[in-house]
């Protein structure tokens, strides 16, 4: 056995400690009382302490020496009173003992306990102590934070605190406004290029392209590289999988533009939303006009006509389409596949969507078409974040490029914070990244996301630095010139949602997630990948910085079982998992009639749907089709019956499709038929925080909630507010709530008269600007441009389905009022 005896000195006594075989749980802890004698200090009183607490209980002061005599080892440690250990230390000199002078953890020591401290050990106020105790104070200090903070993020902050042995800035964690930013960082991604050159004036290009190119560069990126090596330029369909600001879409540009200098065939590029695919039309159409192509754009939308309508080129003879995943298909289902033309390349960006559950089996589907109309084309297929990327390559019949480096740096921070501190948090970052100018002469600029529109606005209006909101509630001439300003340099934030993280290309030097959220839901992995990528340009920026602001112990919907800050850190740690693609029902048998549209063969519409990723039972649902009458079968020959070639093109769901033909037959008007199909439920109650602070409720902002609803309907509530909100919900209700129905308010009714009075107002000539306000005046609701937009062209796409359908079942009156209403809404 090994015995030790510790002394600490005090100033009005010392602590005595015996360990045994170095446990840091004393035998026995007491309290020593020295007392000067003829010669010198002499042990006086020794009271022994009882699991650790007093009790009059003393050792004769003849054992005690006999207990350092014993001991293998008499400590004293540093930092105690001088004059007790100097006493101490006579003491000892005159009994013929020593002690040796060591460096003891003190928050051990006043908790009765001993550990040792090294340069290892722990710094906390000035000095240092071990991990035991540090931990300790660091829970402390967890439990007396605003929040409550989850298993994963104490583990983590251990972690941070193990890395730094900086006990003090990991309690500043906890508090952001004293931040370091040093500290908060939790990792850095960083960039290790490839080796791999090319020179652009050794490519096999056309003398005019190669010279565009060389304006910008001597030498290709590392993944545009690896693509040229790998047969880019001599017709091999590619899988590029790569991080954002890479150079992908240089890929598919160099593949499409010289196959169409050497007439191979036009270039089609696909991309999922509308905000891209307007970005997109405007760079081609800046850059190859030059090379004397034209480029034009398909994006599914009818244009509503206003003052604001952006003019594009919308012909299938240009040598450029760029399109929405739906724009494109809809040629394609409309049976008009022919009026492509030759077709030497395509290109689909972002095509991990998949796995998107809504939108996933039409772009499976789209693709599959494209490869059967147009065999001899080269495909190049571009995402950011796949989770197998070897398994998607080989399903898509190309060969995989996979570049897996940043093409700068990024410091990913993680920064916990309270609701209350987002604002001057995101301010005071946003400043700081704007006030920087990187080695390429460019300023930081940063983007915000947060989960919904509301926010967007919040946020932009909130932060003291000139700031914008941007989604896809915007018009396209707001968006525009969001974009514009952006990326002129001009705007230092913009604020979106994740619904855009694969959206327009803004030059960010800095990602700021306000919330971890899309929706109520939380963000996956992947699309935390996407987002966080568009920090950092390689022709802008020295580096990217990626800030997380998840707030302890925050969820969005009771069946949440993590919380924000667990979040954050699990998609700081997280991989990739892919969801598989698969379908319902009704989305394989919308899949198999857009097919039909291309082809007329039962031994063909296997060959598309073989391409596919998701599964089909196909005899099965060409049965189930030819019973619901939307195509005609002899032998291997099928082809769309009138009523099919209606819903293939206009995307419409079968039972959307038996909606809308029960209705014409029951001869419904088209109004209410259209607004039946589809509600218009993107309005807010524009005083929804007055309401909620006079009456003391949560009143939901958004109009048709059942809470907000509630609220409305009860004239007692109502009686307690200010005459003019009164007078404008008093509107609402007497126009929008009155119907009879045994469920009011909360049969529909009311979504489908406001659905209605949009319809009505944009008959009168108004604009959606215009319908916004009339909105606001009235009834004390707001909207958002580009949702009334919006409404209104799915609106005159379902005015023309009714209006085909009508005719189908000769109901004359009823397609020649279709027809009316559709020209009226389209102005």
């Amino acid at each position: 056995m090994t015995l030790w005896v510790l002394i600490s000195a005090e100033k009005s006594k010392l602590t005595l400690m015996t360990i045994k075989d170095r446990m840091k749980q004393p035998l026995a802890v007491a309290e020593l009382v020295l007392k000067n004698g003829s010669k010198g200090p002499r042990p006086h009183k020794i009271r022994v302490l009882a699991n650790n607490k007093k009790k009059e209980e003393f050792l004769p002061p003849q054992k005690f020496i006999e207990l350092l005599r014993s001991a293998n080892r008499v400590m004293l440690a540093e930092g105690g009173d001088p004059a007790n250990s100097a006493a101490f230390l006579e003491m000892l000199e005159g009994f013929q003992l020593k002690a040796d002078k060591v460096d003891i953890c003190r928050h051990c020591l006043l908790n009765k306990r001993f550990n040792f401290v090294n340069k290892k050990s722990i710094k906390f106020h000035n000095e240092l102590i071990c991990r035991e105790c540090a931990k300790e104070e660091l829970l402390r200090g967890v439990r007396t934070a605003e929040g409550n903070y989850g298993e994963k993020s104490v583990d983590f902050l251990e972690q941070v605190l193990l890395k730094t042995r900086d006990l003090d800035r990991t309690l500043r964690m906890l508090t952001p406004e004293r931040l370091d930013p040093e500290f908060t960082r939790y990792d850095t991604i960083e960039t290790n290029p490839s080796t791999t050159s090319v020179r652009i004036k050794e490519l096999p290009l056309a003398k005019k392209f190669k010279q565009m190119l060389l304006e910008k560069s001597d030498t290709l990126l590392p993944v545009q590289a690896l693509s040229v090596e790998a047969g880019l330029l001599e017709g091999k369909n590619q899988f590029v999988v790569s991080a954002t600001a890479t150079g992908k879409t240089l890929i598919g540009e160099m593949a499409g533009i010289q196959n169409l200098l050497k007439r191979k065939g036009k270039m089609l590029y696909l991309v999922p939303l509308v905000a891209l695919a307007n970005q997109k039309y405007d760079q081609f159409t800046t850059r190859y006009t030059k090379l004397g192509l034209t480029t034009s754009i398909k994006i599914g939308a009818i244009l509503i006509k206003t003052t604001q309508r952006v003019k594009m080129h919308t012909t299938l003879n240009s040598d450029i389409i760029v399109g929405t995943y739906e724009g494109l298909d809809h040629i394609l289902r409309s049976g008009n596949a022919d009026f492509l033309g030759k077709i030497g390349t395509v290109v689909i960006d972002e095509v991990h969507t998949l796995e998107d559950q809504e939108r996933g089996h039409r772009l499976d589907g789209a693709i599959a078409r494209l490869r059967y109309i147009a065999p001899e084309a080269q495909f190049i297929y571009l995402s950011a974040t796949v989770a197998s990327p070897g398994s998607y390559a080989k399903k898509l019949g190309a060969e995989l490029i996979l570049y897996e480096h940043r093409p700068v740096p990024i410091d990913r921070h993680l920064l916990f914070c309270q609701e209350s501190e987002k604002t001057q948090l995101i301010t005071r970052l946003s400043k700081e990244e704007y006030s920087r100018i990187s080695s390429k002469k460019h300023r930081g600029q940063t983007i915000v996301f947060t989960n919904s529109r509301r926010n967007c606005h919040r946020l932009a209006s909130a932060i003291s630095i000139q700031a914008a909101p941007y989604h896809a509630g915007l018009s396209q001439y707001e968006r525009k010139k969001v974009e514009t300003q952006f990326g002129e340099g001009k705007l230092p934030v913009i604020v979106t949602t994740a619904a855009l993280a694969a959206g327009v290309d803004f030059p960010a030097s800095q990602v700021i997630f306000e919330s971890l959220a899309m929706g109520i839901d939380w963000l996956s992995v992947q699309d935390f990948l996407q987002m966080s990528g568009r920090a950092g340009r390689p022709d802008y920026h020295d580096r990217g910085v990626v800030v997380l602001m998840p707030v302890p112990g925050k969820s969005y919907a009771s069946s949440q079982s993590e919380t924000e800050e667990e979040l954050a850190i699990k998609l700081l740690q997280g991989e990739m998992l892919s969801s598989g693609v698969e379908y319902g029902e009704a989305e394989q048998l919308e899949e198999v009639l857009a097919s039909v549209a291309v082809t007329a063969s039962i031994r063909d519409l296997k060959s598309i749907h073989q391409l596919m990723f998701g599964s089909f039972e196909l005899e099965k649902l060409v049965s189930r089709l030819q019973k619901y009458r939307f195509i005609e079968r002899k032998g291997d020959r099928v082809t769309l019956t009138r009523f099919g070639k209606i819903v293939s093109a206009h995307f419409l769901s079968l039972s959307k499709a038996f909606l809308i033909r029960d209705a014409v037959l029951m001869e419904n008007s088209p109004l209410r038929i259209v607004t039946n199909l589809e509600f218009f439920d993107a309005a807010y109650f524009k005083y929804a925080n007055q309401i909620g602070s006079t009456l003391h409720v949560n009143m939901p902002s958004r109009v048709f909630q059942g809470a907000a609803l509630d609220i409305v309907f009860d004239g007692d509530s109502l009686a307690l507010l200010n005459i003019k909100i009164q007078d404008l919900l008093m509107n609402f209700a007497d126009d929008f709530l009155t119907c009879t129905c045994k469920d009011s308010p909360y049969c529909g009714c009311a979504e489908q008269k406001f659905s209605e009075e949009i319809v009505r107002l944009r008959t009168e000539g108004l604009d959606p600007t215009r319908i916004v306000k009339k909105l606001e005046d009235k009834y004390g609701i707001s909207a958002y441009q580009g949702d009334i937009f919006g409404y209104l062209d799915g609106a005159v796409r379902n005015l023309d389905a009714v209006e085909l359908i009508a005719k189908v079942h000769s109901k004359k009156g009823i397609a020649e009022e279709a027809h009316k209403l559709k020209k009226q809404i389209q102005g």
